[in-house]
């Protein structure tokens, strides 16, 4: 810790650093116990600094194991050499890891609605004042009045959150430069020690920090992939009723740190390569106080007609939201997605009133993902009309488009499919030959009478994900299956 005061911290006493390199290394263990081995006295001996010795104590410095600069995403994102799948993975840990951390205490002024109000509205001021001489005060000035109806209509969102327990000591910082691989996995490092306020706060406000990153690299394919890896994880789809207005603050947050950078480059490339990063970022807060309209997508076909995997892809495509029923299921028998039940077709947790439980949930979770505004991409066989109507009902209800994409693969190749899933049990479906049997049988075939817009989809077929994503970006008028 150097001895330094900025406006926003004061690091000039030395007991204080000290306090805060132990603070440090409590936050950081959480996320990096691998990394973070210690606080060192440094002292002097002979005149000398020395981290070894008994002289009198000079400082305090945070003992880390070093890594591999390459290896930090900022790196590995800008080269393209990190994957969807491993976005997918961290959002997965890092639901996990916030679910291990206790609620703040009722009452806490950081969890109040009105401080997040103010922080976000100073936020927007202290960007307009460091980017002077930037040529996006125009551009942020007209931000003043999306940003404030959306923190408006997020009131109540952010209260239900906050009386939910859903504010608590989170990373703080969790933008790329602070993420690394290590051994095969996403590793996050470097917490925010220093205020508590700037860590103490939504866990929506975390996720959405690492999102507003990623799409100011221009990556929303792998923004959208740690979202649906920490929604399929946490369950927490009423998060996405305020992720874009985090994302909003938390790209004018990198927008700042990117005007700074540019005034303190001394190299006129240096300087035009931190403003394009500025602009990237004032990007990131338009966007996403401006999303396109939303859709509800019913990804509908037998076990292993290709819909999950289908979904996957397509909500990278779309920026959407991926429910999938297997998960939500497992999560109402409090069972985690890879457990198995061993429940026959049709019963225990394939039972008639298992599986309205199953959609009704399912239904809930696409609401709150409506709502906020993002396209709900729901993953379930949808072998009944009623199953159908309950969600169109809740498009009408919403006003939103809605369309059924009806997966398909040839009877071999479901079965060849299901066979493979049940050997490498990695999957949360449970659907067997058996099953696959069981849904032949009770499955009721999409009617034209039911008014769905129906796109068809031959999952064996090579541009399936192309042609089906342009299918849906025009939502167009209702057609029955062909």
């Amino acid at each position: 810790k150097r001895p330094i005061r900025y406006p926003f911290a004061d690091f000039t006493s030395p007991v204080h650093r000290a306090e805060l390199c132990a603070e440090e290394l409590r936050l950081n263990r959480r996320f990096a116990p691998t990394l973070y081995l210690g606080v060192s006295v440094i002292r002097e001996v002979d005149g000398q600094a020395s981290l070894q010795g008994d002289g009198p104590p000079l400082e305090s410095a945070v003992c880390m194991r070093q890594f591999d600069r390459t290896a930090e995403l900022d790196v590995l994102v800008e080269s393209r050499l990190i994957t969807a799948e491993e976005f997918a993975a961290f959002g997965r840990e890092l639901a996990a890891m916030h679910a291990t951390i206790p609620a703040l205490p009722s009452g806490s002024r950081f969890a109040d609605p009105r401080q997040v109000e103010h922080t976000i509205r100073g936020n927007l001021a202290e960007c307009l004042t460091l980017s002077k001489g930037l040529g996006t005060r125009t551009a942020l000035l007209a931000l003043r009045g999306p940003l404030g109806r959306r923190l408006r209509d997020s009131r109540s969102r952010i209260r239900q959150r906050s009386e939910g327990g859903r504010f608590r000591e989170c990373h703080g910082d969790l933008h790329l430069s602070n993420l690394v691989r290590i051994d095969a996995r996403i590793v996050a490092f470097d917490a925010l020690e220093f205020e508590p306020a700037f860590r103490c706060i939504d866990t929506a406000d975390e996720v959405a920090f690492l999102c507003a990153d990623l799409e100011g690299y221009g990556c929303p394919d792998l923004a959208a992939a740690f979202l649906d890896g920490y929604l399929e994880a946490s369950g927490d789809y009423a998060l996405v009723g305020v992720l874009d207005l985090y994302i909003a603050h938390r790209g004018l947050v990198r927008a700042k740190v990117m005007a700074i950078r540019a005034s303190s480059a001394a190299e006129p490339e240096s300087q035009a390569r931190w403003r394009k990063r500025h602009l990237d970022y004032v990007g990131v807060t338009r966007r996403a106080l401006d999303r396109p309209p939303s859709q509800l997508v019913l990804m509908q076909g037998l076990s292993g007609s290709g819909k999950t995997w289908l979904a996957s892809q397509l909500s990278r495509e779309l920026a959407a939201v991926h429910i999938r029923s297997d998960i939500e299921r497992k999560r109402l028998a409090g069972l985690p997605p890879l457990a198995r039940s061993g429940s026959a077709p049709g019963a225990n947790l394939y039972a008639a009133k298992a599986g309205e439980q199953t959609y009704s949930r399912l239904a809930d979770c696409a609401r709150e993902v409506l709502c906020g505004q993002r396209t709900a991409l729901c993953d379930a066989t949808f072998l009944t009309r009623a199953q159908r109507e309950l969600f169109h009902d809740l498009a009408r209800t919403l006003s939103v488009p809605v369309t059924l994409v009806h997966c398909t693969a040839p009877p071999a190749e479901l079965a060849r499919r299901l066979r493979e899933r049940e050997q490498l049990g990695k999957d949360a479906s449970e659907a067997n030959e058996e099953v696959l049997g069981w849904q032949l049988e009770h499955q009721q075939p999409l009617d034209p009478s039911e008014g769905l817009r129906c796109v068809e989809a031959d999952t064996t077929k090579p541009d399936v994900v192309t042609r089906v994503n342009a299918l849906l970006r025009p939502a167009g008028p209702p057609t029955p299956c062909q």
